[in-house]
């Protein structure tokens, strides 16, 4: 029985170390005008959709293909108009939907999109494609007595078929980003009560998907004066998930939806605060919660349903904006987006291992200065070291003999100083290397030789 309380005291340790090696960061803002952001999808590691107000008079969506260092201006052909839902498979194919009840789909990249479906009066809250033929959105019914627009598409969008079992709306609407799911047969999605001072509102969910029947539970909170909104859902399975208000109300489940208790909130919210968003790493039963407290951003952790909470430091960037949208790989690697009426700029986020960048000392430089690195020749490991005299975004990259880019050592914003970066190249062979630190305003490469 001690060499088993060992092991588990052992294990605890290991994941609190893995969790403490991993960080927030700010990765960059969008082309300019680096509108707030409404949505994110995330294909793989370095590949992601991101959808914004059209700031500047244009539709703003956005395309990186290396993990948000650059983004690419993807609107051929839309209107101006802001945008909400998004949905990619790939760095070719994508739908997106507007604040006008319409869903577009690329198939090259963005370079143009063709409308699949217009509903006046509705509202895009979210789109998910399981397949590239099988897919299924959300959006607001077009006023009360209607039908939420719940429609799933078996052909890639060419038609979308409205739900046979579709919630008529009372005084109501669906939040963007506000549902979740576990396959393509089971979904949760929060709603507004839009009366005034209002106590109650519904969860709508499924157990047999879109084409099979819709249920709710009234659930009570906190409403403003603007109605109660519960508009924020995880799940980590089909019976455990979590949902957030704009009333400073979490309640849980346990059984699917059919029942919610409150959740008592972490105590670092205070009194008044707002769920924003939630997602869920589904392998690893955690689900996290970006709330906005009135003053900035705070983010927190949870693996048991908000029994026990723990705090994740967002970078300033983030702390005094909203977290719009996010979403995770897997425990370790997760994207978020930032975006905000009242502060007028996106951004966009990356939580994952924590940065190897040491500072050397406390020395303000005068310039900026990318040394030979040290030793050199090298086998397997080499120091680098550089000095950045402003705050800025910085980028330090490996390059192989062709150009190719083989490593990222640093891809983030920085504050004055003078650092020093390992490099552990055990997995490359001997050969000479280039490594480049670029800067708003700075370049420079040099080489180093790796010598096994």
């Amino acid at each position: 029985m001690k060499k088993l309380f060992t092991m588990i005291f052992v294990l605890l340790i290991a994941v609190s170390f893995a969790y403490g090696q991993n960080q927030w960061t700010y990765v960059s803002g969008f082309p300019t005008p680096n509108p707030p952001a409404s949505s994110l999808s995330v294909i793989n590691a370095t590949t992601m959709w991101v959808v914004c107000s059209a700031t500047g008079g244009a539709a703003r969506v956005y395309k990186t293909t290396n993990a948000g260092l650059n983004w690419t201006l993807a609107n051929g052909g839309l209107s101006s108009q802001d945008l909400y839902g998004v949905c990619g498979l790939d760095d070719q194919n994508c739908w997106i939907g507007t604040v006008g009840g319409s869903i577009y789909r690329t198939s090259n990249g963005g370079a143009n999109w063709t409308l699949q479906i217009a509903v006046s009066g509705s509202f895009i809250n979210g789109i998910k494609m399981f397949t590239p033929n099988y897919g299924v959105y959300i959006g607001d019914p077009t006023g009360a007595g209607q039908p939420y627009q719940f429609r799933y598409t078996t052909n890639g969008g060419t038609n979308w078929t409205l739900s046979p079992s579709a919630p008529i709306a009372g005084s109501e609407w669906g939040v963007i980003n506000a549902w979740d799911w576990t396959d393509s047969l089971h979904f949760w999605t929060g709603s507004v009560n839009t009366i005034p001072n209002s106590t109650t509102t519904k969860i709508y969910y499924t157990t047999t998907g879109f084409e099979g029947t819709w249920l709710n539970t009234v659930v009570t909170g906190t409403g403003g004066t603007q109605g109660l909104y519960y508009q924020a859902v995880a799940f980590v399975d089909n019976n455990n998930g979590l949902i957030g208000s704009s009333g400073s109300n979490i309640i849980k489940t346990t059984n699917g939806g059919l029942t919610f208790t409150n959740v008592t909130a972490p105590p670092i919210l205070g009194s008044s605060f707002a769920v924003m968003n939630m997602t869920s790493v589904k392998s690893a039963g955690i689900i996290r919660m970006a709330v906005d407290t009135g003053g900035g951003s705070i983010m927190m952790r949870t693996s048991n349903l908000g029994t026990s909470w723990i705090q994740e430091t967002l970078p300033i960037t983030a702390a005094v904006n909203i977290v719009a949208d996010m979403e995770f790989l897997n425990e370790n690697l997760g994207f978020a987006v930032i975006g905000s009426p009242t502060v007028p700029l996106g951004g966009f986020l990356k939580y994952g291992p924590a940065s190897s960048i040491n500072p050397i000392n406390s020395e303000v430089p005068d310039g900026f200065k990318l040394e030979q690195n040290y030793p050199n020749p090298f086998n397997p490991g080499t120091t680098i070291k550089f000095s950045i005299p402003k705050a800025q975004y910085v980028t330090l990259k490996v390059y192989d003999a062709l150009g190719k880019e083989l490593d990222v050592l640093v891809s983030e914003f920085m504050g004055t100083g003078n650092y020093s970066v390992f490099y552990d190249a055990a997995k490359l062979p001997s050969g000479v290397y280039f490594y480049k630190l670029t800067t708003d305003s700075y370049s420079d490469i040099k080489k180093m030789m790796l010598v096994k």
